[in-house]
């Protein structure tokens, strides 16, 4: 099942746009401060006082949002599916990406392939591995990402057909 805070993006996501959403306002705020106080900017007076609340704000925020969005590490449990789970996938592609932040925010773990380089309009991408490739086209496509699951006996394509099976089976 999918969360409302996984369909935004993930808690690191949120917590990412808030740190930066709160050090641009308490950068803001210490600039339109100086802009006031002439003096004090010319004698140096607020400008460490600035920096500093600047930095308590900013690590302040980013320890309440983690703590906030449960992203404490849970007791485990799961089962070792290192040996269970095969992505075939090519790096810089958004879509093996998707696949692999679901499995590290889950604790999924799982043998990672890259056969080939990122594809594009034009092309499949260069091969890098004949014998993962070869493996990748036994499957009966040239695509990635390609969750392979031994122990289910399954095949998936599709980066949302990957991530729906793996929060079903796994997460």
């Amino acid at each position: 099942m999918t969360t409302p805070l996984q369909q935004l993006g993930g808690p690191e996501r949120l917590r990412d746009g808030a740190m930066w959403m709160l050090a641009f306002l308490g950068a803001f705020t210490t600039v339109a401060g100086f802009a006031g106080q002439l003096d004090a900017v010319r004698t140096g007076s607020l400008l460490p006082v600035g920096a500093i609340a600047l930095a308590v704000l900013v690590v302040t925020v980013g320890l309440t949002v983690q703590r906030s969005v449960g992203l404490e590490a849970d007791d485990g449990g799961r089962p070792d599916t290192a040996d269970t789970l095969e992505l075939y996938q090519a790096e810089g592609c958004p879509h093996c990406a998707k696949v692999r932040r679901f499995c590290t925010r889950n604790g999924i773990s799982y043998t990672l392939h890259n056969p080939r380089t990122e594809g594009s309009l034009l092309g499949r991408g260069t091969v890098t591995n004949r014998n993962r490739h070869a493996e990748l086209e036994g499957y009966g496509r040239n695509q990635v990402p390609l969750l392979v699951d031994h122990e289910r006996g399954e095949s998936l394509y599709e980066s949302d057909d990957i991530v729906a099976y793996l929060d079903e089976n796994y997460a």
